[in-house]
């Protein structure tokens, strides 16, 4: 990080002096996310939009905060001359060290309060570019707030400016539908974040798509930081076996395809492993009654297409997924090993008709 200078602004409120430091660049080196969008980069820090006089305590929106004076934060001059530093040099110097002194007891401006931010969005005399940036601030410094005493639920003005982010966030790159995703969970509205989630992220966006989706399915509403850069491999490879990788239609002819492809609409892979490289895999699909049911495979063996061999019936997902954990079967993206990548691929075709029904008929699941 290259420190810039720091600039000394006058309270409009109480006339007192106050500074911010600025820096000339950055990195997001050893930064830390939050699933709210807030970052905390030790190598990039930022200056909110809207602050608080460290006096009188009133709301400083920087678009608008009186200038007044600047000085070197940390004095360059002179740091590559050859020898003796010129007298010119320094004399620029003591200059610059003067002004420094002159502001060496002027105080940092504050954070401001939720109620402050949410004052200024309700007032609305700012340049409407601003509305966005304005109602991010609230919600994260509203989640410090849950954050720090462990409130779970929303108060209502808090639920309102998240009605409002929906509207103003758009959906054109994948950390706005991240950031959708999120103000879907902490609403509530887990089936609508999912539906966000439902996406082909990049390769950086996808471990914080999957940590998000593994919220959404304990029904967590409260914000959580992102796992690091260097344990982020474990997610982006769960992230890649939960999404459904379409098949290469250039391999087969549709209209000739026999058996006919059988739809289901996820390859979110289940597998129980049965030793000696052997494996059995089961979807669970999600019907249009809120009903499940979970097919069952067995391991390709070099064919061209997975064949479902049996399936069973369940009143909803959350007893799919109950009954596969009873019979040995892990969700194959939270389990892995060996196993990894040997998940049938290709199009899925029925195949119960051969009567190989190990799991409904043959006595091998546990009720």
């Amino acid at each position: 990080m290259l420190p810039g200078p720091s600039y000394v602004y006058q309270c409009e409120s109480c006339e007192g002096l106050f500074e911010r430091r600025s820096i000339s660049s950055g990195n997001t080196s050893r930064a830390k996310f939050r699933s709210d969008g807030q970052m905390s980069a030790p190598m990039l820090p930022t200056t909110p939009l809207l602050a608080a006089c460290p006096h009188c305590k009133s709301s400083i929106f920087w678009p608008t905060a009186k200038e007044v004076d600047s000085y070197e934060t940390y004095d360059m001059t002179g740091f590559f001359d050859v020898g003796l530093i010129s007298p010119e040099n320094l004399a620029i110097r003591a200059e610059k060290k003067t002004k420094k002194l002159k502001y060496k007891d002027v105080a940092r401006y504050e954070q401001a309060s939720p109620e402050q931010i949410v004052e200024v969005i309700q007032g609305g005399r700012f340049d409407s570019s601003y509305e966005l940036p304005l109602r991010l601030l609230f919600w994260q410094r509203c989640n410090d707030e849950r954050l720090e005493v462990g409130r779970v639920g929303l108060k209502f003005d808090e639920r309102e400016n998240l009605q409002k982010l929906l509207l103003l966030i758009d959906q054109n790159t994948d950390s706005h539908l991240l950031l959708k995703a999120e103000i879907f969970r902490q609403l509530e509205q887990f089936d609508e974040a999912r539906f966000m989630l439902d996406h082909d992220f990049d390769e950086e966006m996808a471990p914080r798509a999957e940590q998000l989706m593994l919220a959404i399915e304990r029904k967590d509403t409260l914000p959580f930081q992102f796992v690091g850069r260097d344990d982020e491999y474990d997610y982006e490879t769960a992230w890649l076996a939960r999404r459904y990788a379409p098949e290469d239609p250039t391999k087969f002819n549709f209209a000739e395809l026999t058996p006919p492809v059988f739809k289901i609409s996820n390859r979110d892979w289940w597998v129980k492993v049965l030793g000696m490289l052997r494996h059995n895999w089961a979807l669970i699909e999600r019907n249009d009654d809120d009903t499940a049911t979970v097919y069952f495979f067995q391991d390709q063996g070099g064919k061209d297409r997975p064949a479902i061999i049996d399936s069973l019936s369940f009143a909803d997902v959350r007893e799919a997924r109950q009954g596969l954990k009873e019979n040995g079967f892990e969700l194959l993206k939270t389990y892995p090993g060996p196993w990894m990548g040997c998940e049938p691929k290709g199009f899925i075709y029925d195949n119960r008709g051969a009567g190989n029904f190990v799991y409904s008929q043959r006595g091998f699941w546990v009720k």
